[in-house]
């Protein structure tokens, strides 16, 4: 299978594991068609063919920027939408109507996009397989470890809540790469933005350490159940958090035993091979229905549109340029420059 992935590069690796050929065009580097501006999909497709890769099918990731592909509506072939972040981008449900499929990494926010008519599956985030280090050494001399952004806009919450957890319980607060530290932490501490399953989930198991999770819906218990993470905490009450952690670090044995258990859980059924071989499934599906009639083009663009029209609108002067181009965009004006 040919398949043109746009955006994030995630599950490129696992997909070009399984067999399958991938040309990545997005906003990196050391990809196949590194871009700085969104295209349209007549110009997109140009270029990839004049690079020599006719796609069978189209997989867009989500990256948490802009949409880099203007009318996925007009593709002539089958496409995929991933929204990881659709708690903070509630475009992404408008964008959506552009594509034959929709992943949605939040359980909760599925219905959003099924409400709308759309195609769409719960689609959870995992753990890339090649971040894996396998200890020699199995001593864990963190008792608590938080890696992560302090101070987003998307989370002021954070920095005070991790404050005063470490006024009750130890805690070493990183910034950057987890896998060194989560490698030697007994627990890992997870606060969200949204009360959402992240990435961080997977990423603090699969390194061998135990989960410390805010109660949380989005199918936290369908993939973690009771027996894997550690009892989950009032969103933001630091001291419920720090009491569940010195009691764990208490039963050394018993801490181990779990943090073992979630571990081979995430590295069996969470990774981004399983996710790659489900992906694949949802396209090999795709390809053997018939696409949406080109005719219901216009339709489903007016939709994609008006995603455009709602970045336009919560863009401010600083971005002042961007905000004219979507706006353009919305209102079906094609700028000069795309």
């Amino acid at each position: 299978m040919r398949i043109l992935n746009i955006g994030g590069h995630l599950l490129v690796p696992a997909l070009q594991r399984l067999g399958e050929d991938v040309f990545s065009v997005g906003i990196d580097r050391n990809i196949e068609l590194t871009i700085n501006h969104p295209f349209y999909a007549t110009r997109l497709l140009a270029q990839v063919s004049d690079m020599g890769f006719q796609p069978d099918i189209l997989f867009y990731c989500d990256q948490g920027n802009f949409p880099l592909l203007l009318d996925p509506e007009n593709l002539p072939f089958p496409s995929i939408w991933y929204s990881i972040d659709t708690y903070c981008n509630p475009w992404h449900i408008a964008y959506a109507h552009g594509f034959d499929a929709t992943l949605v990494a939040q359980k909760d926010f599925v219905e959003f996009f099924t409400r709308e008519g759309l195609s769409a599956f719960w689609f959870p985030p995992f753990f890339l397989s090649s971040l894996l280090v396998t200890r020699t050494d199995t001593q864990r001399d963190v008792p608590v470890a938080f890696v992560g952004n302090i101070g987003h806009k998307n989370n002021p919450d954070r920095g005070p809540f991790l404050q005063a957890f470490r006024r009750l319980a130890p805690l070493v607060i990183h910034r950057g790469e987890f896998v060194p530290l989560f490698s030697r932490a007994q627990i890992v501490l997870n606060q969200t933005a949204f009360s959402e399953v992240n990435f961080r989930c997977f990423e603090a198991m699969a390194c061998g350490a135990a989960l410390l999770m805010e109660n949380c819906a989005n199918g936290l218990e369908e993939l973690f159940g009771e027996d894997l993470i550690l009892p989950r905490y009032p969103r933001n009450d630091a001291q419920a958090a720090a009491h569940i952690a010195l009691e764990a670090l208490a039963h050394p044995k018993a801490l181990a035993s779990l943090a073992r258990k979630g571990q081979e859980a995430v590295l069996t059924h969470h990774t981004d091979v399983q996710r790659a071989q489900r992906l694949v499934a949802i396209m090999t599906s795709l390809l053997q229905s018939p696409k949406i009639p080109q005719a219901h083009a216009e339709h489903r663009g007016s939709f994609v549109r008006a995603a455009f029209g709602m970045i336009a609108s919560e863009l401010g002067p600083d971005m002042e340029n961007y905000r004219q181009f979507f706006a353009k965009i919305a209102l079906g004006q094609k700028p000069k420059k795309e």
